[in-house]
């Protein structure tokens, strides 16, 4: 497998921590690869190591390549990549290159792109869209951009001051009484329960756009696992947008639910706590309608919600097809 980076940054966006989701490019529900790449540059040569979770499998390789000042451009020594039909670790490898375009912004640093097959195995191994993303320890940080951007109170004089008073604190009720006035509004004092707060949260991410999947059945059989090394990725769990499990954390034990199923559209969403030790928070859901049995990936993120959509088909009731 030989991967390409096209680089527009110094060295220094080179070297470090980069985590992706890789998909399939093929249709139909398939695993995907959560992977990690570690890189280091030193001069011309570049060293690190790909790792990469698939099913319960985990692949640790070593890398290495040149990078090239002149065209900006990283190119990593061949490295096989296991097929996405594998059933374990022993599975066939497909020999893949890859191609990635690396963009920096104030918030971080991406590397998108994709995995492709080389000639030989162009038919029987796709294409594998990923994008990495720098893990920067320093995140939390105020960017250096945004302090310059402040303005500078210290050389600001007030003009003409005059003595503050402290404020004066007042409930809308004292306020109501003081303008002789009534009000059928109630002052509502209580905080926001648990699952308010959640569900909350849950509409101010966005949702995957999944697409709808329909089942001949009318309930679900739903089992949750991390998806990869168990890093205490932590979930909340909603069926139609009502909470079914709170702060529930994702390990190689499932966690099983049994949801209704009707002829509308049902979503099941992942809404995530954390993201683990390894981001984003990812899953296993192992679905079984019926005598149906699906096999799907959910990533989570603070921005984006993991959706999951299923219909009961609707049963054909015509007198006319009645012998």
């Amino acid at each position: 497998m030989t991967v390409v980076f096209s680089i527009a940054a110094s060295a220094q966006t080179i070297t470090g921590e980069w985590y992706g989701v890789g998909k399939v490019k093929k249709p139909g529900d398939h695993n995907s690869y959560l992977s990690e790449m570690i890189l280091k540059r030193k001069g011309r040569k570049v060293t690190g190591q790909f790792n990469y979770f698939f099913r319960s499998v985990e692949i640790k390789t070593k890398i290495s390549g040149t990078f090239d000042p002149s065209y900006q451009v990283l190119e990593l020594n061949a490295r096989p990549i296991l097929n996405y039909q594998a059933k374990n670790a022993n599975g066939a490898d497909c020999p893949m290159e890859g191609s990635f375009t690396l963009r920096v912004t104030k918030t971080g640093s991406t590397l998108s792109g994709q995995f492709n097959p080389i000639y030989e195995y162009r038919v029987t191994c796709p294409a594998i869209d990923i994008k990495f993303t720098k893990s920067d320890p320093k995140k939390d940080k105020k960017p250096v951009e945004d302090q310059e951007e402040e303005l500078d109170t210290t050389s600001v004089k007030p003009v003409n001051p005059r003595p503050v008073s402290p404020a004066v604190v007042t409930s809308k009720a004292d306020s109501i009484r003081r303008s002789g006035t009534t009000s059928k509004i109630p002052v509502i004092n209580n905080p926001l329960t648990l699952e308010q707060s959640i569900s909350r949260a849950l509409t101010e991410r966005v949702f995957d756009l999944a697409p709808v999947i329909d089942v001949d059945a009318d309930s679900l059989r739903v089992a949750l696992y991390d998806n990869g090394d168990v890093d205490n990725d932590s979930i909340s769990l909603f069926y139609n947008r009502k909470l079914v499990a709170t702060k529930q954390m994702l390990s190689a034990q499932s966690l099983n639910f049994t949801l209704p199923l009707d002829t509308s559209i049902n979503e099941i969403s992942m809404f995530a706590e954390n993201l683990g030790k390894i981001p984003p928070n990812t899953a296993l859901a192992i679905i079984y309608a019926g005598e149906q049995r699906f096999e799907l990936n959910l990533v989570s993120t603070y921005n984006k919600n993991a959706t999951i959509r299923f219909r009961r088909k609707v049963k054909n009731t015509d007198p006319k097809n009645i012998n």
